[in-house]
């Protein structure tokens, strides 16, 4: 098994356990947030996940292979903090407290689509056959679903939530240009910026903190739902594009209506079983689909953690290292690493997905 495909297997892996987590919290904080700012709410979802994210990314520091966010990248981090950490959980949280928990997950899906639309659309990321039938199947699993509940739904809520998916497709397709960076170190900037403005404004608005055991359940959803799931999810962008993390994490939805019916009572219909099945159907083409063609790739001088071996190692990373770049590294090993490195102008054919090495035009 060369690098890559190691890499997008961890990237499949990666997306899947952020979307059950993020799919899980939706519902949870609809039952919670009733009657609450949603400002607050959506501040101690993200001081949640601060809490956990900044231990784990100081505990990484010494030892990282990553590399570090730059200065250049500070005005991006910031918009994908204004976008995807502030006014997006937002809009979802005041769409959640006007629907019921089963239609509001299941609303999710429309990140997907915003996700796929502006990385196919603006930023000419390669789908393929099979990724645009999971894409298509995942969607249909949410219509099937959508038949009952969003019968009665309010369009207001509709409408928030779908400001929100607008939000984070855009936060997907920005993020992914970060995507080079330490993913734990971009998260947890991305949770403390989004956290504390929220705090700082709802507690000028004089908002009452909820009850104790309100705010810590919404502590510990944010640490997983947020905080977890946006570093597992900054690792797939990382590893397979925009294009395919969005497919792959539009069956969040459906982990948060499983949630609904497991935790907070809503029913189990044959809809929703039927909808299980075409999202299964949906990752196993995602998990066979390969795309490979001859391509070229021009220079490209830029510092990443890339791997190296001796024996099929990967062939974008074939440079000289300075003996600093290879410090406390056991020679003739395979090792990661990061390091300012040069590409050379270079054309193969390879199966590959649209990473930031691959955004070519087919």
């Amino acid at each position: 098994m060369t690098s890559q495909t190691r890499e997008q297997r961890r990237g499949w892996l990666a997306g899947l356990l952020a979307a059950a987590l993020f799919g899980s919290s939706a519902p949870l904080i609809g039952s919670l947030s009733h009657g609450t700012s949603p400002v607050l709410v959506a501040g101690l979802l993200y001081a949640g996940a601060a809490l956990v994210l900044l231990p784990l990314a100081v505990a990484e520091a010494p030892t990282s292979r990553h590399a570090p966010i730059q200065r250049q990248d500070l005005p991006l981090l910031g918009l994908i903090t204004l976008l995807g950490g502030i006014a997006g959980p937002i809009a979802l949280v005041k769409g959640l407290a006007l629907l019921s928990p089963g239609a509001s997950a299941l609303l999710l899906n429309l990140e997907a689509v915003f996700t796929v639309l502006i990385a196919v659309g603006v930023g000419k990321e390669h789908l393929g056959r099979d990724g645009w039938a999971a894409a298509a199947l995942t969607l249909t699993g949410a219509l099937v679903l959508s038949a009952g509940p969003l019968g009665g739904s309010q369009w207001q809520g509709v409408l928030w939530i779908a400001l929100a998916c607008l939000c984070w497709g855009i936060d997907n397709n920005l993020s992914q240009r970060l995507s080079l960076r330490n993913p734990l170190q971009i998260s947890a900037a991305k949770a403390l910026g989004a956290a504390l403005p929220m705090l700082a404004v709802a507690q000028l608005q004089g908002h009452p903190v909820p009850f104790v055991w309100m705010s810590a359940a919404l502590l510990g959803i944010g640490s997983l739902g947020y905080g977890v799931s946006i570093w597992l999810d900054m690792v797939a962008l990382a590893s397979l594009g925009a294009a395919r993390e969005a497919v792959v994490f539009s069956t969040a939805p459906f982990l948060g209506a499983l949630v609904a019916v497991a935790l907070l009572g809503s029913p189990l219909s044959p809809s929703l079983l039927l909808a299980a099945a075409a999202m299964a159907l949906s990752t196993g083409l995602l998990l066979r689909s390969s795309h490979g063609h001859w391509h070229r790739h021009a220079e490209l001088d830029h510092q990443h953690r890339h791997f190296h071996a001796p024996v099929d190692g990967d062939a974008h990373h074939l440079h000289p290292h300075q003996p600093e770049d290879l410090a406390d590294l056991e020679p003739g090993q395979p090792f990661w690493h990061s390091h300012r490195h040069r590409h050379d102008p270079l054309a193969h054919e390879h199966p590959h997905v649209s990473d930031v090495h691959h955004r070519h035009q087919h």
